[in-house]
């Protein structure tokens, strides 16, 4: 018997219609018609399907394709071996009319529920991307700030510096200590977050690096003032690893790894670009340290600055004990977190799901491609699973396009990028 295990988040959608799906895949929205569902509607607002499902096999991976007026858009995948409350990702649909589930390896129940989430409009004034470490912008966003680079600023906290071994450095044997090879580490990764978002078009000087030190934000945001020195790189400051900004910093020629000057610096950036949109790690979700400390230490500088933006879009790059996520290979439609929460810090949740055409996917690949820390191979342990579980798991070897090595290039070029919107509001209360 397949395990039993929901899927809930604490969801506030603007539309909630009853619909039904048939035995065929076919789902029943003719009632849905003597309601407002225009095309403009659908197209550009985010839509899921709530289904209750039942893996048919321990090993097998479920997958749904979507289907518009006979057209297969995108498949998504889910758990094998359980059963309970998914939701299906119908986002970039261009028609409520005539859509169609085709199951594998699973079945849904009859009754269904279509939720509605109105799509912030990001396009109408700056958006800031907080980067905890370089990549987490093109992770989480490039589809995104791809389609508006004139209007998006990214802010990268750390060079992501750290090295915990000297067998890890990017090139063997070229330094002969881990401070040398760390700092370098650094440098490059600087670099990359310098450079990388010019392959979508995002212009030079609406790049910056603060420099501050990889794994020390959560210290700095429990301490302000004591100034924490990197874990790896000695006598190096902030200002080691801002040579390419284009814009000047309250802290430069002065920066120390402190909460402080990080806030002041982000408080100075607010004012300055008076961002329409933030987008920042969901603190509640992406375990990891730097990522929960980066929000927070946003949510200081915003009560520094006074800067109240329209839209907050919350994302996450990791999360806890949970490999390969979003499921499937690469170009599948990308789910929602698998997790259960019922209540939050930010209150109700809208889901903001941006559809990725096949040209931005590809766009992506490139732009992970030049990062660095992306790059080299898993140990053959890791390669042997992998490969094993891909053949138990039934999907075909030839959709497991090999773009790169990193578990990323996998995860990460899908047919979205999710977000949960909250409200600046919200923001601001989280401590």
């Amino acid at each position: 018997m397949p395990t039993q295990r929901d899927h809930r988040l604490p969801l506030a959608p603007d539309w909630q219609y009853q619909v039904s799906v048939d035995k065929s895949g076919s789902i029943d929205t003719t009632s849905l018609f003597t309601t407002t569902c225009s095309a403009d509607l659908t197209r550009n607002n985010t839509w899921m399907l709530a289904v209750r499902y039942k893996a048919s096999s321990r090993w097998k991976v479920p997958a749904v394709t979507v289907g518009c007026d006979g057209t297969d858009l995108f498949t998504q995948y889910f758990e094998p071996g359980e059963a309970g409350r998914r939701l299906i990702n119908l986002t970039g649909i261009h028609s409520l009319a005539n859509l169609k589930l085709t199951l594998q390896h699973m079945s849904v129940e009859h009754d269904a529920d279509l939720l509605g989430f109105q799509r912030p409009d990001v396009g109408t004034g700056p958006i800031l991307i907080i980067a905890p470490h370089p990549d987490d912008a093109e992770l989480a966003a490039f589809g995104l700030y791809r389609k508006y680079p004139e209007n998006t600023w990214i802010v990268t906290l750390t060079a992501g510096e750290r090295l915990k071994r000297l067998d890890k450095q990017y090139w063997p044997e070229l330094d002969d200590s881990i401070g040398e090879a760390a700092k370098r580490k650094g440098f490059i990764r600087a670099w990359n977050s310098a450079t990388t978002p010019l392959l979508a078009g995002v212009p030079a000087n609406q790049l910056i690096m603060l420099g501050y030190f990889n794994d020390t934000l959560a210290a700095l945001q429990d301490s302000p003032d004591i100034d924490v020195p990197s874990y790896a790189a000695t006598q190096m400051t902030p200002d080691t690893y801002r040579r390419w900004n284009k814009v000047a910093l309250p802290s430069d020629g002065k920066a120390l790894n402190t909460g402080q000057h990080l806030q002041q610096d982000l408080a100075a950036l607010l004012d300055q670009i008076k961002p329409a949109t933030i987008i920042t790690p969901h603190p509640e979700v992406d375990p990891h340290p730097d990522h929960i400390a980066s929000t927070r230490h946003l949510v200081a500088a915003l009560h520094q600055s006074g800067h109240i933006p329209v839209s907050i879009l919350l994302y996450a790059n990791h999360l806890k004990s949970t490999r390969g996520f979003p499921r499937g290979p690469v170009h599948a439609a990308a789910g929602v977190w698998p997790l259960d929460i019922t209540d939050s810090a930010f209150g109700d949740w809208k889901l903001a799901s941006f559809p990725l055409s096949l040209e931005g996917q590809k766009q992506k690949t490139l732009a992970l491609h030049s990062m660095h820390d992306l790059g080299g191979s898993p140990g053959l342990e890791r390669r042997l699973k992998r490969r094993l579980l891909r053949r138990l798991g039934g999907i075909p070897m030839h959709q497991w396009k090999e773009y790169g090595a990193h578990d990323f290039f996998q995860t990460h070029i899908k047919a979205h990028e999710n977000y949960i919107a909250v409200t600046a509001s919200t923001l601001l209360t989280y401590t």
